[in-house]
């Protein structure tokens, strides 16, 4: 029989002999029955307490594993997550004014194919008679299992590795917008005030310092591998030119519609005041640069643009608009931008001027930038953007959207909601 059911049962036998007895006067009735009845309330008294610190055990066990789950959809290493929700626990108890002093197991377990944390406390507080009755002190116990529920898609990816300052940079007031996926960095998350971040879920493998990040950036995360690394390009090598190859553009305009097939064009290309330059469906491989002035227009459906060193995409051009949708088949599929050259060229978009870029950007070695002012992609149901580094300068903001059924542009493996990490609708106990 469990204590205080024992003294309850013990003084309320000992008062009852005591009334039964005709040889005991009222003082030793009163003597005995007294501190018998107080023995009584003492012991009521302490079951309310000890089934209200078992209680607050196994709470402090579910927040817990909640808090630690939120740590699991950042792919934190298990030994960071582990030490993480020790803090945690260590928190609420020192916050408990008689807390029973306690010992934790924390474990990563697998449930359904994703990882879970469990959490196991065990409590001790002393009892009556020095710990005798029960036997060793008052034990709590508190056990909980909890998971990430959902996926953020992966939608922003700096990929450049954790030796390196900065994968991801905001100067000025520019701004990142990804309310329905995830912004990850392999190194540092660097914002100068006031720019800012927007996502479902933020997060750095080393730290995410100044500006404004919503909701604020995760640190620590495991290094989310480069998805297209392997992914290869045909060479332009083969292109005639002669000195810097810059010289003898192609161009169009500056009045009128031309049309450019796919294939690898060798020469540099210049769209003029008010031509449009549709690109026919289909990879394009630039070896020399893509040039837009004036009010000039680039679109393209079902299109792939690669840029090889020595090019570049000129687009900054006074009220020049590009619209432009990715691969719908083929080796580049859903990819509508890339450069896989060292130092140059690395891809810059102007804000104000990118209206639809549908489709994965994607630059292996250099940086892709978003400048001057305005909402770049703004009319892309979705773009993925996967770069060594990640720049916004000015006021220029880039959207990001994630309306991947919205598109026949099929995502890539590895990006969007099969590049995600779990957790994106929150943690739930499932233990």
């Amino acid at each position: 029989m469990d204590f205080p059911a024992q003294i309850i049962n013990l003084a309320s036998l000992t008062v009852k002999r005591l009334w039964s007895s005709t040889r005991g006067s009222i003082a030793q009735l009163a003597a005995v029955a007294v501190p018998a009845l107080s023995l009584v309330s003492i012991a009521t008294v302490e079951l309310v307490a000890v089934s209200a610190s078992g209680s607050r055990v196994q709470s402090i066990a579910d927040a817990a594993a909640l808090e630690g789950a939120q740590h699991l959809s950042l792919a934190v290493d298990p030994k960071v997550i582990k030490e993480r929700t020790a803090s945690f626990v260590e928190a609420q108890f020192a916050g408990w004014s008689d807390a029973p002093a306690y010992q934790a197991t924390y474990e990563i377990v697998d449930w359904n194919g994703q990882n879970a944390i469990r959490v196991l406390l065990s409590g001790n507080r002393p009892s009556f008679f020095s710990s005798k009755l029960p036997e060793g002190g008052w034990k709590f116990r508190g056990e909980a299992t909890a998971a990430p529920v959902g996926k953020t898609p992966l939608c922003v990816l700096a990929s450049g590795s954790s030796g390196q300052t900065t994968s991801i940079n905001l100067a000025d007031t520019s701004v990142i917008e990804a309310p329905d996926c995830g912004v990850h960095s392999n190194a540092d998350i660097v914002l100068e005030k006031p720019a800012q971040i927007t996502g479902r879920r933020i997060q750095a493998v080393l730290t995410a310092t100044g500006g404004t990040m919503t909701p604020a950036a995760g640190i620590g995360a495991t290094e989310i591998k480069d998805p297209f690394a392997s992914m290869t390009f045909p060479s332009t090598n083969s292109c005639p030119f002669s000195g810097n190859g810059q010289a003898n553009p192609v161009n169009y305009g500056p009045h009128g519609t031309y049309f450019l097939p796919p294939g690898i064009h060798c020469r540099p290309i210049v769209v003029k005041s008010n031509a449009t330059l549709v690109l026919e469906p289909g990879d394009h491989f630039f070896r020399k640069n893509l040039q837009l002035q004036g009010p000039a227009r680039l679109t393209g459906e079902n299109v792939f643009l690669f840029f090889d060193h020595g090019s570049d995409p000129l687009l900054n051009a006074p009220n020049a608009r590009v619209n432009l949708s990715g691969r719908k088949s083929g080796p580049y599929a859903g990819m509508v931008m890339a450069t896989i050259a060292g130092n140059q060229p690395n891809i810059s978009l102007p804000g104000s001027i990118v209206e639809q870029l549908l489709g994965v950007v994607y630059v292996r070695i250099g940086f892709l930038e978003v400048n001057g002012n305005g909402v770049a992609a703004s009319d892309s149901d979705w773009t993925v953007i996967v770069a060594k580094q990640v720049k916004t300068t000015g006021s220029a903001r880039i959207r990001i959207n994630a309306d991947y059924d919205g598109s026949d542009v099929p995502v890539p493996n590895g990006v969007g909601p099969t590049g995600g990490q779990p957790g994106g609708d929150g943690t739930r106990l499932i233990d």
